[in-house]
């Protein structure tokens, strides 16, 4: 009986279970980061590409941008036109547009959904017609994570998640849709094991307003419920049953 108690009140303390699961942009709470894709400076690590309101980071190696994510493949970046990650930033001096047929085209900052700037890729050299992908990395797991997604009419966004080991923890995907409903369509995933890497991938695509989030902790483990004490208390009455018994004086037999 003492065997299967503890064995119960053990299992009580077990971790719950890790999930992963789609999410939407309401699944975020007050402590989201948010990465929006300004401020990339020209530099060492950062090229300047043909086209002035243009540049791609992670020229030397990872890129890490102001809210602590970054950039770690492609890396070293192969550039824009060769299936490179880039910044499309309308603050910059004027330069290229980006057509996305049917869907439209992000000619100005009035067409990306937060700030003036948004983080996209594609493989000009293949006209644009193969999936591409760019990898970002958190410095410590997160919860959750995901960004609003646009590209190319009729195709996808995937979103994959990793652990820190680098072990796959759950795919999602989202049609495009037009620029002017990009700030509605949002790709994100949450995980209890922790992600510590995203990666996004597409044929012709952008991406802003990336959010991650670690508030809630990553593998809760289960408080003591009440049938815990409930079975401590039975292994200790148990216990003082068999003590009793013990102490008890012989009785006087009767003739």
């Amino acid at each position: 009986m003492k065997r299967l108690l503890a064995g119960l009140v053990a299992s009580c303390f077990l971790p719950v279970a890790a999930s992963a699961t789609s999410i939407g942009a309401g699944a975020f709470g007050a402590s989201a980061i948010i990465e929006s894709f300004e401020g990339v400076v020209v530099g060492l690590n950062v090229r300047q590409s043909p086209f002035a309101n243009i540049v791609e980071p992670g020229l030397l190696g990872n890129y890490t941008f102001g809210s602590g994510i970054t950039l770690t493949s492609p890396v070293p970046n192969p550039g824009t036109m060769s299936n490179g990650a880039f910044v499309h930033d309308f603050s910059l001096p004027a330069g290229a547009s980006n057509g996305w047929g049917a869907n439209g085209s992000v000619a100005s900052a009035t067409d990306v959904p937060f700030g003036t700037a948004y983080l996209g890729a594609f493989d000009n050299l293949h006209g644009a017609t193969v999936p591409t992908s760019f990898a970002l990395d958190f410095a410590t797991d997160v919860l959750r994570a995901g960004a609003y997604v646009a590209g190319a009419a009729g195709a996808t966004v995937r979103i994959d998640v990793y652990g820190a080991l680098g072990n796959l923890l759950e795919s999602a995907q989202v049609a495009t849709v037009p620029v002017s409903a990009w700030k509605t369509n949002f790709l994100g995933i949450e995980s209890t094991s922790g992600i510590r890497r995203v990666v996004f991938s597409g044929v012709d695509f952008g991406i802003d307003g990336l959010a991650f989030e670690s508030s809630g902790g990553i593998v809760p483990v289960s408080e003591p419920s009440t049938m815990v004490f409930v079975l401590v208390g039975l292994i200790g009455l148990s216990a003082a049953g068999r003590r009793t018994r013990r102490l008890r004086p012989p009785q006087p037999r009767q003739s």
